[in-house]
């Protein structure tokens, strides 16, 4: 099975210049900031993803930072009846494409490890995806007495940096009445049609070992 993951999963920011640019005052945009920077530094957790048409959890990432400050991972992904998932102990690395399980170790193509100098992408926070410049509206709700920070982005940065096609792009970070965050949502649009993902997380600074899949 070929790995397949949602646009959210797989854009990187980087635009030269752009530190340098006054951000936009958005709603939100302290809370929404400093969730991020508190994300950035935690030592486990797992994010959870679900597609939100459907309702069913369509992919996983959990992490783990061990006492020599290597990243234990375990990444799963299920479509329909295939199953992939890509583990690492911080040394050796497992794939699992379906019944076959292929074994990697420092040197093979394809390997990579990861530290807290060289972090996996997706611990770091930036699945929850945010960039302040790229942001074309904010508008602040409540829900079920939580609340709602929606960014609506300006597809033309997106789609001139990222290379993609998209017509639509926002974002929802959703806090409750006590200001902890609960969830993000993301939803896309593009000739292909909708894609909308929900991410949760759970448990974070709090797992003792990332098992094998």
């Amino acid at each position: 099975m070929k790995r397949i993951v949602p646009i959210l999963l797989t854009i990187v920011y980087c635009m030269t210049g752009c530190s340098l640019r006054k951000e936009y005052d958005l709603y939100g945009k302290d809370k929404v900031e400093a969730f991020r920077a508190e994300a950035a530094q935690w030592q486990s957790g797992r994010y959870l993803v679900t597609d939100i048409e459907t309702g069913i959890m369509t992919q996983a990432f959990s992490f783990k930072y061990e006492a020599d400050g290597s990243q234990s991972y375990l990444y799963e992904q299920v479509s329909g009846a295939n199953y992939y998932a890509e583990y690492s102990s911080g040394g050796v690395m497992e794939i699992y494409d379906g019944e076959t399980v292929t074994v990697l170790n420092e040197g093979d193509k394809g390997y990579v490890s990861y530290d807290k100098e060289n972090p996996h992408p997706y611990s770091t926070g930036d699945l929850l995806f945010y960039v302040n410049l790229f942001v074309k509206s904010s508008l602040e709700s409540s829900e079920a007495g939580n609340t709602v920070y929606l960014y609506n982005y300006d597809t033309d940065k997106l789609n001139e940096t990222q290379g993609t096609s998209f017509t639509a792009f926002s974002t929802k970070y959703v806090f409750d009445g006590s200001e902890n965050f609960l969830y993000f949502e993301m939803s896309n649009t593009s000739a292909a049609g909708v894609s909308s993902y929900r991410i949760e997380v759970m448990d974070v600074n709090a797992i003792q070992e990332i098992e094998r899949p």
